[in-house]
């Protein structure tokens, strides 16, 4: 085999020899340095296929020095020499001076074969961030490169090149190397670039790497209202059609406890008016009821209502309309949602607990005492129809009904109108409810 080898490489050489004699310039360079390169090319490679990489670098740095183009593997091979050497360098001034050839060895890889540009910045940012010093300078050299890699090839930037941006970059913040407005800055540039690769290829990495990013930053100590407010302020007007730019910006402001700010408001509205659907509905009258806008409130409660098809949830939206209407003194629209609850989850206690307390706040009906605390037999009704229903209201209830069962009728007015233990009272009005008298 070595007998092999070398007769090509002679043969190589004579040919190139003759080349070189007429004056023609190839790959390799004219003349005798055409000669020396072959012969170098090939001694390297030898060495380089049997891992003697001591030997193979003397030859590699004649080729590349000389005759960078003889050989497409010249730049693979180069980073794969310099790797070796550095791992095993000690000296770190020595070490280095390695890690800035392996750069400068990229660098030419990217001149030479322009299609391979973001698979060489994405490793060259690896290995600088494997071999080079944790100092403010260098890690911000480091983010330079991997900018470089996004912004050049955007949707097929590794995930993992803006994973480590923002870890490098909130490493950098927390240790004050960057003020927290940097910190916003990198996080804008990292998260647009990102969001337009995304919808470019749907890719689940990249998505993955999205949501990183947004939680770790959402951890750090720039991530207050003031600041998001200061990031996506002005950009909500010019994005507010962009249904992922909503979605992101009312998960980070959810996260960072700022919905109380005009800009949740504005984003929450325009998601839910681009993307009606009961979820959105519900949390647009969460929020609105939580900033005390009761009609607002109500408004999101109704959608979230037409929108529901899972009863269960439904129910639930109709108790929580319900009483916000009843703490507004609407008793008659508080009941019809106690009873559409009641219809839809029949095996739930709520809706007949949310009843009785209508009844107990409400206007009494009645002529006087005797006929307005009859309400009360039916309060009572209400909280042991709960408990029948769902076991789960029992000791809940309990207390209520002995609480409200002293303020049945007297027995003795009772006797004097006539009515008995189990006598039908009807109570009309707006209640139209029928009970039985007892004490």
């Amino acid at each position: 085999m070595k007998k092999i080898v070398i007769g090509l490489f002679v043969s190589t050489c004579l040919l190139m020899s003759v080349s070189a004699q007429r004056g023609v310039a190839g790959r390799y360079g004219k003349g005798q340095d055409s000669v020396n390169c072959v012969r170098s090319l090939s001694l390297y490679q030898e060495d380089f296929r049997n891992k003697d990489y001591e030997s193979a670098i003397v030859n590699w740095r004649y080729v590349f020095k000389n005759c960078p183009q003889s050989s497409i593997n010249n730049v693979p091979r180069g980073i794969t020499l310099y790797q070796y050497f550095i791992a095993k360098e000690l000296n770190p001034v020595v070490k280095q001076a390695l890690v800035d050839t392996l750069i400068m060895v990229y660098r030419a890889g990217i001149l030479q074969n322009p299609q391979k540009k973001g698979t060489y910045l994405a490793t060259m940012a690896q290995d600088m961030t494997k071999y080079m010093d944790d100092k403010p300078e260098t890690q911000k050299k480091i983010l330079d490169v991997m900018m470089e890699c996004m912004v050049s090839e955007q949707e097929n930037t590794p995930a993992r090149t803006f994973a480590d941006y923002m870890r490098v970059t909130l490493k950098l913040n927390s240790d004050g190397a960057l003020t927290d407005e940097e910190l916003m800055e990198n996080y804008t540039k990292v998260s647009d670039i990102l969001g337009v690769a995304i919808k470019k290829t749907s890719n689940e990495e990249l998505a993955k790497a999205r949501d990183m990013i947004d939680d770790s930053f959402a951890k750090s100590s720039a991530a207050n209202c003031e600041n998001l407010d200061k990031i996506y302020g002005a950009k909500f007007e010019t994005s507010k059609n962009d249904l992922d730019f909503l979605r992101k910006l009312t998960r980070l402001l959810n996260r960072n406890e700022c919905m109380d700010t005009k800009l949740f408001e504005q984003a929450s509205e325009q998601q839910f008016a681009l993307e009606p659907s009961a979820g959105a509905a519900y949390n647009m009258a969460k929020l609105f009821y939580g900033k005390k806008n009761i009609e607002k409130a109500l408004e999101y409660f109704d959608s979230a209502i037409e929108h529901e098809t899972d009863p269960i949830d439904k129910a639930s939206y109709y108790v929580q309309k319900g009483h916000i209407l009843l703490s507004q003194n609407k008793y008659n629209d508080a009941k019809k949602c106690a009873l559409e609850a009641s219809k839809l989850r029949p095996d739930w206690g709520e809706p007949y607990v949310l009843l009785a307390n209508v009844y107990i706040a409400a206007p009494k009906c009645g002529e006087d005492d005797f006929e307005k605390n009859q309400i009360y037999w039916v309060v009572v009704d209400k909280f042991n129809k709960a408990k029948s229903v769902d076991s789960d209201y029992a000791e809940k209830v309990n207390s209520s009904i002995r609480s409200y069962t002293q303020y049945f009728p007297s027995k003795e007015e009772a006797f004097f109108r006539g009515i008995t233990e189990g006598t039908t009272i009807n109570i009309e009005c707006w209640i139209n409810e029928s009970t039985r008298a007892r004490w």
